[in-house]
């Protein structure tokens, strides 16, 4: 905040340019005896009248101009003693005190006000609350814990609602420009981009930017804006467009783009996407990986007042926006399979007969226990500062866990699904273990086609430079490159950073000595890997 106010005063400083360099002329002493005394600095030292305290320039300083004034302002001082004068410029002084004391109290209160449309912003509060709850209530604790006098002291801090507003709109300008000259600073940048529609039926487009700054990567949200019309294709860019024509950004810089799989996004011809890539020729299109799953509907109760007496008052039901709650209906489903049953049966459902059957609770168990595990997988995958390598390290774990469980269930082992090894070891007279390997291996090669290709091949040179021997490993690098490269996997300094920094710092760090290289490993860490940051966001905006 401190930095924030300097810089806006330092803003305003620069609107008066300095003047050219000038004879300046020295003040006496003796001239208290017109009654002026120095109201500059030894730099510029100015007349100022102990009578009236006006301030004369410094070329006034010369006795004639001084007496003129005397004479012709204050004629009734004519003729005064010089201790006169004294006494008039010790009073003079007592209201240059009271003046900077006022200033100064001013500033704190300027500082106070926008420290609280900062929280007022934070808790999304409307404005009003400063003044008419943040506000007494902090004169009263003030009154009572310190007195009367600091009390009054906050009651010079301006908190009406459009103080406030006004406040917010300052810093959010003032965040906005930082930014942009961040990413302008930054040789590439990437974008993660989504739309939605919130519970007014408004419709957003959300951007978050990650760019290189100092010495790391960073994130940030770049906008979010709401489009005129509906979330087409055509809206979403022109928005786009317009705030990097506004901003001074430029396409050609954009390394990366990363959004889910909506049709205005990655259309083939006029998505959002494609028109990106037509403008930024070095930009890659990553679909978000939290995305690439099939969507299946395993069964449908009808909700009612049957369930009201067990753990859980009501069942959950899938959101399409909410990925994980697929895995939180199945679980509240099965742990309410008696409560079900009991209700179906009271309602003479078709259904009933299901939850009484041993073998469709076994197929429900374990349709929880893999719902459960594809919920892990994709925690795992979100939060921030994520890259290539690390999602793709997940994913073939996952891949790998797959192949490794069809062969315990053809060994009919089933410890790995603990709700279904229960239920198994409960009624062994429950056989679904065929069943389970061929849904696991359809499940195997679904996931082999939502990620087809091993975005670490060929670049994890950058995953780790000290292990990869580039005359033995595919390291998709020209031969300039590979040169820098052994240079780097051989130097003893580098290598004692390996380890204590993320990667985008340690190449950041690399490019000092190895631009081009590190340049390379950059542009692949900066693009993003899902929409997790968009998604987040639209969560806050609808909650």
């Amino acid at each position: 905040m401190e930095k924030f106010l300097k810089r806006k005063r330092r803003d305003q400083s620069c609107a008066n340019p300095p003047q050219k360099s000038r004879f300046c002329r020295k003040y006496n002493p003796d001239f208290i005896k017109y009654g002026f005394v120095n109201g500059g600095d030894e730099a510029e030292p100015r007349a100022q009248c102990v009578e009236c305290g006006l301030m004369l320039s410094n070329e006034a300083l010369k006795p004639s101009k001084l007496k003129r004034h005397l004479e012709t302002k204050h004629p009734s001082l004519v003729g005064k003693s010089v201790e006169f004068f004294k006494r008039k410029e010790n009073g003079l002084q007592m209201q240059k005190r009271s003046v900077v004391s006022l200033t100064g109290n001013s500033k704190c209160a300027l500082k106070a006000s926008y420290l609280v449309a900062r929280r007022v912003a934070q808790t999304k509060k409307a404005f009003t609350i400063a003044e008419e709850l943040v506000l007494p209530a902090a004169v009263d604790m003030c009154r009572e814990m310190i007195g009367e006098a600091a009390a009054k002291k906050l009651l010079t801090i301006p908190l009406s609602n459009d103080t406030v507003s006004h406040r917010i709109t300052d810093m959010a300008t003032d965040i906005q420009n930082q930014l942009l000259e961040k990413i302008k600073s930054s040789p590439f940048f990437s974008l993660q981009l989504d739309e939605s529609t919130d519970v007014t039926n408004a419709a957003l487009l959300l951007v978050f930017v990650r760019y290189r700054w100092n010495s790391s990567l960073h994130e940030d949200i770049l906008f979010c804006g709401e489009l005129p019309t509906r979330t087409t294709a055509q809206e979403c860019f022109r928005y786009m467009d317009n705030y990097f024509k506004e901003n001074g950004l430029d396409w050609q810089n954009c390394v990366g783009v990363c959004s889910d799989g909506a049709a205005s996004m990655t259309g083939r011809h006029h998505g959002v996407v494609r028109q990106i890539l037509d403008r930024a020729p070095e930009a890659k299109w990553t679909h978000c990986f939290l995305h690439r799953e099939s969507k299946k509907n395993v069964t449908r109760v009808t909700r009612g007042d049957g369930c009201l007496e067990a753990d859980h008052v009501q069942l959950l039901y899938h959101s399409e926006v909410r990925w994980l709650s697929r895995g939180l209906v199945l679980k509240r489903l099965f742990e309410l399979r008696n409560e079900v049953l009991s209700f179906l049966t009271e309602r003479k459902s078709p259904f009933a007969h299901h939850y009484a059957n041993a073998q469709f609770t076994a197929k429900l168990a374990y349709l929880c226990d893999i719902f459960s595990l594809l919920n892990q997988l994709n925690v795992s995958l979100q939060g921030r500062n994520s890259n290539i390598f690390f999602v793709a390290d997940k994913v073939e774990a996952f891949k790998r866990k797959l192949a490794l469980w069809i062969k315990r269930t053809q060994e009919k082992r089933m410890d790995m699904f603990p709700l279904l090894s229960d239920i198994l070891e409960n009624s062994p007279q429950v056989n679904i273990s065929d069943l389970v390997s061929q849904h696991l291996s359809q499940l195997a090669e679904k996931f082999d086609d939502y990620f087809p290709e091993d975005p670490r091949e060929g670049h994890m040179w950058i995953a780790d430079p000290f292990s990869v021997d580039p005359t033995k490993n595919d390291v998709a690098l020209p031969s300039h490159l590979e040169s820098q490269l052994l240079e780097v996997a051989t130097d003893s300094t580098l290598k004692l950073q390996w380890g204590k920094q993320d990667l985008g710092s340690f190449w950041i760090a690399v490019s000092k000595e190895y631009p081009c290289l590190a340049l390379r490993a950059v542009k692949l860490l900066l693009p993003f890997t899902t929409t997790y940051l968009c998604e987040s966001g639209f969560s806050i905006g609808h909650n």
